[in-house]
């Protein structure tokens, strides 16, 4: 980072992974956090195993925490505000931002509210200091725009036409609605939305692949034509069992390149137009 001054990046903090992404890198991290406590053998050797020091407070991150760890914390709150979601930006930034950064996070749909967007934009913008691995760095976050999962996937390719966007997440099952025409671009808000604890990682042992397809496409089919373009993205598109039982409801349901990648590309994207490129 000492070569970098300034830049866009973004980070989808999920409950899941935290997805980067800058004009430089596309990387992908275990979101998972966990108290450092007492340990004799730890540490850092993986490309992803993360000691943090953050607040007065000392934890493990990433691979590290997702194979060493006794009590693994992953967030499934509705609302982001917490300091676990801001970990994971921070920690992102420390190892693929930059010095000043123009930083694009995003909320579920159900969440993009202006309570939640402000609320995550006063915990984010301004000076930061986080240790990780040893290595102390400060750094600026001169400025924060919050995105809708799901529909940020928009932005990827930019579809013309009314498209549907199905995002499978851990934690989450987000469902947008965009439509493009005559160089207009409409996000419709009454076709798109958020269910909380149905995600593939939040059902646990319950998760089976035709129930979870019934279940979000038998809510769906109530405004979605079988012949709509349906998009596919996050973690659960990875599950070809899954995406199977949504095409008996969906015919045109198709996985996006990288789909679990999706929402942060979609969301470096906006940031590239909405920071002047910069």
């Amino acid at each position: 980072m000492a070569n970098k001054v300034s830049g866009v990046i973004s980070v989808d903090d999920g409950g899941n992974s935290t997805c980067v992404v800058t004009k430089d890198c596309t990387e992908m991290f275990p979101s998972v956090k966990g108290h450092y406590g007492e340990r004799n053998l730890t540490s850092a050797t993986g490309k992803y195993d993360f000691i943090v020091e953050y607040k007065g407070e000392k934890y493990v991150m990433g691979t590290l925490a997702k194979y060493d760890c006794d009590m693994p914390i992953q967030m499934h709150t509705n609302s982001k505000q917490n300091d676990y979601f801001d970990m994971s930006v921070l920690v992102a930034i420390h190892q693929y931002g930059y010095m000043s950064n123009n930083l694009v996070v995003s909320v579920p749909i159900k969440m993009h509210n202006t309570e939640e967007k402000n609320g995550r934009i006063s915990r984010l913008k301004g000076s930061h200091t986080i240790t990780v691995n040893g290595e102390r760095k400060t750094f600026v976050i001169n400025d924060v725009r919050v995105a809708p999962e799901s529909a940020v996937a928009y932005w990827i390719d930019e579809p013309q036409g009314k498209v549907r966007f199905l995002d499978i997440g851990s934690r989450t099952l987000g469902y947008a609605t965009t439509l493009s025409e005559y160089g207009d671009l409409r996000f419709i808000d009454t076709d798109s939305g958020t269910i909380f604890g149905k995600g593939v990682e939040a059902l646990g042992d319950a998760y089976n692949p035709k129930g979870l397809a019934d279940f979000i496409c038998g809510r769906l089919a109530r405004s979605w034509g079988e012949k709509d373009k349906v998009y596919l993205l996050g973690g659960g598109a990875l599950d070809d069992t899954l995406v199977g039982y949504i095409k008996n409801y969906f015919s045109n349901a198709e996985v996006m390149r990288n789909p679990k990648m999706a929402n942060a590309i979609g969301m470096y994207n906006l940031g590239r137009v909405a920071f002047n490129g910069s």
